[in-house]
């Protein structure tokens, strides 16, 4: 949840006094740089091209603007691995933010692109999707609304559906700068053409604060990962929880995977070649950790002690015979590979980078199994870094 969230979600007559709490506070809201760029993916086309996605204040990015609004449209490119150029092209504009950007394709080749937006709405910021074919032509084009009031959510496909998860409402105070947290979680499910399935009541309790709801879908589940507050603590749980898109019923309910978690700083993925779902976070102490599930969501390996994972830094993976090779980015700067096969993960290298990653996503792709190409959101564009991997047999 970031700063124009907050505040806009505030009566307006405690918005001032908000503003000089956080002032009093020496928060810089200025700085945060999800108000420039915030949500990236590459996606690959059934044709083998691949399609990168983001949500930014222009380009180069802006930032807020005047009014302090936060003003991003959602942008993509067509990618060569062999020879990666980006050259923006603009998919959906408003006059107010669609931000984070997050995107899926399914196995059919129709792309949802989910955002949170404060264009237009009646609880100030809305979950809000639009659908296209392999090529970007409008399906059901935006805006397409999840739900009013819903924020933060994120896509994946299973098979020829969409799992949209999100959050609800916002409860001020705790979470990074005292910002909040939201509320409850849930998930809605839609055909590849948008017609609405299922309706999922993920993490709903007046008892619990649950947000940042991230997931990742193999050929039958999804998986779904999420943060829940902790009272006088500055840091979360890890959630987790199974969803089978097909009958709408949660095959695995949420439970607790990890304890002080820092906010914000996980991601899941499933690695296709390996039937797994893989999850990565850092720790309150700074330390990283990855989890590897099965599809049903029982727990196959872990590894702890690892370099800590970026925020929002989504997890890179490459098929090599029976291993598959990951790779994401690391705090401050660089890249860690780590190789997992169906029953283990394995630390394999950490690599310095030559530019520090934000808070605002990175995601990238592997041209062949030693060359890694990865781009950064940050204040001042786009930040491409290529790295040189080792063979796992060097």
């Amino acid at each position: 949840m970031n700063y124009h969230q907050a505040t806009s979600m505030l009566p307006l007559k405690l918005i001032s006094i908000f503003i000089l709490f956080c002032g009093l506070l020496n928060v810089s809201t200025a700085q945060d740089a999800r108000s420039y760029q915030h949500g990236i993916n590459f996606l690959k086309r059934p044709d083998g091209q691949w399609l990168l996605t983001w949500s930014s204040s222009g380009n180069p990015p802006s930032g807020k603007d005047k009014n302090g609004n936060w003003t991003h449209d959602i942008y993509y490119s067509l990618i060569d691995p062999s020879k990666p150029i980006i050259q923006p092209k603009t998919l959906i504009s408003n006059p107010e933010a669609q931000e984070p950007a997050s995107s899926t394709i399914t196995d059919d080749g129709y792309i949802m692109i989910t955002m949170e937006d404060g264009w237009n709405t009646e609880r100030n910021v809305a979950q809000r999707f639009g659908i296209y074919d392999s090529a970007l032509k409008p399906v059901k084009p935006y805006p397409q609304l999840v739900q009013d009031g819903g924020h933060s959510g994120h896509v994946t496909a299973v098979n020829n559906r969409f799992v949209v998860f999100y959050s609800d409402e916002w409860i001020t105070g705790g979470g990074v700068e005292n910002l909040g947290s939201g509320d409850d979680v849930l998930a809605k499910i839609y055909t590849d053409k948008g017609e609405l399935k299922h309706s999922v009541a993920v993490a709903v309790s007046k008892k619990t604060r649950d947000w940042w709801p991230l997931t990742a879908g193999s050929k039958k589940t999804a998986m779904l990962v999420w943060q829940r507050f902790v009272d006088d603590k500055t840091w979360s749980l890890l959630m987790m929880a199974v969803l089978d898109p097909e009958t709408g019923r949660m095959l695995k309910k949420p439970i607790q995977i990890a304890n002080k978690i820092k906010y914000y700083t996980y991601n899941v993925a499933f690695l296709s070649a390996l039937d797994r779902f893989l999850i990565t976070g850092t720790n309150n102490n700074g330390k990283g950790f990855a989890l590897l599930f099965s599809q049903t969501g029982e727990l196959i390996s872990s590894l702890e002690n690892l370099p800590p994972i970026m925020r929002e830094a989504q997890i890179i993976q490459h098929q090599t015979g029976k291993t598959t090779s990951i790779a994401q980015a690391i705090d401050p700067a660089g890249i860690m590979i780590l190789n997992a096969t169906a029953d283990q993960i394995i630390f394999q290298e950490k690599l310095r980078g030559t530019q520090k990653w934000s808070i605002s996503g990175t995601d990238g792709l592997f041209a062949d199994e030693n060359h890694l190409f990865l781009v950064g959101l940050s204040e001042n564009g786009l930040l491409q870094q290529f790295f040189a991997i080792k063979s796992k047999n060097q």
